[in-house]
């Protein structure tokens, strides 16, 4: 675990939690078959419920999860790959618990993900927490999505509300 300090110094290629990175590629393996990588993002912001039904039928039809790949370059894990292994299980887990892309639905699948890691992963649990519940604070207060992730958290574990305010991120 790193002081906010010591996350500043550490290189873009370096994840904030290897732990969480191992845990990440450990969960992928077994359900790899199912995603499709993609450039292409179908997230519609004005339609966010139309948006998970299409998600959610997709799946049903053809047993496939696409997984926008953009925006993976400054990323918590220091990896463009694991970045997307996360998106993968973010949102199989929506999609598996049919929940949608809400803000209130966002917490629950925060919360799901944070009860699948061990116990006593404090730190990778504030991590997940950011990821998910910090950053759709963020699309929710500046209907954009984050493009610094790393910065964002740094600022996060700092000032959370400073960090939703930035406009630079």
């Amino acid at each position: 675990m790193y002081t906010t300090a010591q996350l500043i110094r550490l290189k873009k290629s370096t994840p904030f939690s290897g732990s969480l990175n191992d845990f990440l590629i450990e969960w992928f393996e077994s359900k790899k078959d199912i995603f499709v990588f993609t450039d292409e993002d179908d997230f519609n912001a004005d339609d966010i419920e139309g948006t998970f039904k299409a998600h959610k039928k997709r799946f049903k039809e053809t047993g496939k999860i696409h997984i926008w790949t953009g925006c993976s370059e400054n990323s918590v894990f220091g990896s463009s790959r694991v970045n997307h292994i996360f998106r993968a299980w973010h949102d199989y887990t929506h999609i598996v618990n049919g929940l949608g892309y809400s803000i209130t639905e966002e917490a629950i699948v925060c919360d799901i993900q944070k009860d699948q890691l061990p116990k006593d992963w404090y730190f990778e649990k504030d991590l997940v927490d950011c990821e998910i519940r910090g950053q759709a604070h963020y699309f929710f207060i500046n209907n954009r999505f984050i493009t610094d992730q790393r910065r964002f958290t740094i600022n996060w574990m700092h000032n959370s509300i400073a960090a939703l305010r930035d406009p630079q991120i």
